[in-house]
């Protein structure tokens, strides 16, 4: 495995994204705080809705503006606050040092494009080469992600290929210029189990000869467990649980956190009723006034209904919830 390395590639401070429609405001994300070293894989996890996917769109500068808008704060990368480039300038960034693989392959290709045509583009658009050696770079990377006939795979057009062939068509056209930060949006969705564990593997393997960092995003607790060293836990486009996978799994903190390891079914447990959290999260036109899970939370008090908790914990395990507060025990 790669040496992981002290050094930040990537830092989020306090940053702040809404739409603005004719509802009026609609907060996105609210002071999202975390940060990837070089090398490392950071985990981000959450129900649908809680701002994983405009996290990654954010710090990709692909929200759609308007009506997106980051309000304020900062994206770090290599010391660079990407929310103050201009759009060329964020350009030369996105897919030559930043690249993301999105969470639909089918979608995200172009159907009627062979798929080594769309990786020479990737190379391209980046770097003065020339074909031959655009060719030859995408038919390497193509056989790098496991395809089996690269040649025949070059000329085949996206809906000739299988869900996991797109999906590392997907992969290797992200990677083919080496980016030092790899955004993956639920890479394994809609795969099948042996498919999902083979491109599991491949990301690893691709982390470790080319050092990139990884930030992936998924709600399956299972895929965070087993390749994420760091863990975001969102929720309403906050985060409310920041530590290592270990701590995650073994100490969970928040009330939210908790119910989604309940929720995992169990093997080795004869239920004859899987464990929800109730309720679900709220829209962005109707926040909760207080903490944003107080309406679904089992521990909820006056406080929480009244006030937004802060950040509480160490720097290696944070937390937002006022379980945590020294004011806590003085409510009733």
């Amino acid at each position: 495995m790669t040496d992981i390395q002290t050094e930040n590639l990537l830092e989020l401070k306090d940053l702040c994204m809404s739409f603005y429609t004719d509802e009026g405001k609609l907060p996105a994300l609210s002071n999202v705080t975390l940060h990837i070293k070089k090398g490392q894989i950071l985990g981000v996890v959450g129900e649908s809705g809680c701002g994983k996917s405009m996290t990654a769109l954010s710090i990709m500068r692909l929200i759609p503006s308007p009506p997106g808008k980051i309000d304020s704060g900062q994206i770090l990368f290599n010391g660079t606050d990407l929310t103050q480039l201009s759009k060329k300038g964020m350009q030369k960034i996105r897919g030559k040092e930043i690249a993301m693989i999105f969470q639909e392959p089918m979608s995200s290709l172009n159907p009627v494009v062979p798929a080594g045509k769309q990786i020479m583009e990737a190379i391209t658009a980046h770097e003065h080469t020339g074909r031959k050696e655009a060719e030859a770079r995408a038919l390497e990377m193509i056989g790098k992600v496991g395809i089996p006939m690269p040649d025949k795979i070059f000329h085949s057009c996206p809906h000739q290929l299988s869900g996991g062939m797109r999906q590392r068509i997907m992969i290797a056209m992200a990677l083919v210029c080496k980016p030092s930060l790899l955004i993956c949006d639920e890479p394994t969705t809609a795969l099948d189990v042996t498919i999902q564990a083979q491109i599991l593997k491949l990301i690893l393997d691709l982390r470790d000869e080319l050092g990139t960092s990884v930030l992936l995003i998924t709600h399956d607790m299972g895929v965070i467990s087993e390749v994420a060293e760091m863990v975001v836990v969102m929720y309403a486009g906050q985060v409310v649980e920041y530590t290592s996978a270990k701590d995650l799994f073994t100490r969970p903190m928040h009330p939210y956190t908790t119910g989604l390891m309940e929720s995992i079914p169990k093997l080795n447990e004869d239920v004859e009723e899987l464990h929800v959290i109730p309720g679900s999260v709220p829209m962005l036109n109707a926040l909760p006034e207080g903490c944003l899970f107080a309406p679904r939370c089992p521990f909820t008090k006056d406080m929480c209904r009244k006030w937004k908790p802060a950040i509480y914990g160490t720097e290696n395990h944070q937390v937002r919830c006022f379980k945590y507060s020294t004011e806590w025990e003085k409510q009733s």
